[in-house]
């Protein structure tokens, strides 16, 4: 789903005192996009691995779509891997937070990502408890 994008157009109009019938003019248009809220709850949306995934690459990339945008500084320390995966590393933009881990993982082995819930959304909400997926590697 697409993000909505409102815009906000804000005329303004020159009135010359010196001509003798005076009529506004458009002196400019300033477009301003405003994000808005596209859920009214802060969820995963989608994850790639699948919940529940097996066959899954040990050299995956882990793609996490969220129902709203991310306020990415609530990324830090707020996602784990177990039992323990190699670092993780990657970031987030806009709905989507994408982690590629540094070396391959084992082959064998379910992983589960964990999601705490202290994530925000950039309009303030969080996942309000920590939520998880798993998947198992070739």
């Amino acid at each position: 789903m697409w993000k909505k994008i409102k815009i906000l157009f804000v005329f303004v109009f020159l009135t010359f005192h010196c001509v003798p019938k005076p009529s506004p003019s458009l002196l400019g248009i300033f477009v301003l996009p405003l994000v808005t809220q596209t859920s009214e709850t802060f969820t995963i949306e989608s994850t790639s691995p699948t919940n529940g995934a097996t066959g899954v690459s040990v050299t995956p990339t882990i793609t996490i779509v969220m129902t709203q945008a991310i306020e990415t500084t609530s990324l830090n320390t707020n996602i784990t891997c177990s039992p323990s995966c190699p670092s993780l590393t990657g970031g987030s933009s806009n709905r989507t937070i994408t982690l590629t881990p540094t070396s391959a993982l084992t082959s064998g082995v379910t992983y589960t990502i964990t999601l705490n819930q202290n994530i925000q959304s950039i309009f303030g909400l969080t996942l309000g408890t920590n939520t998880s997926f798993s998947f198992t590697t070739l």
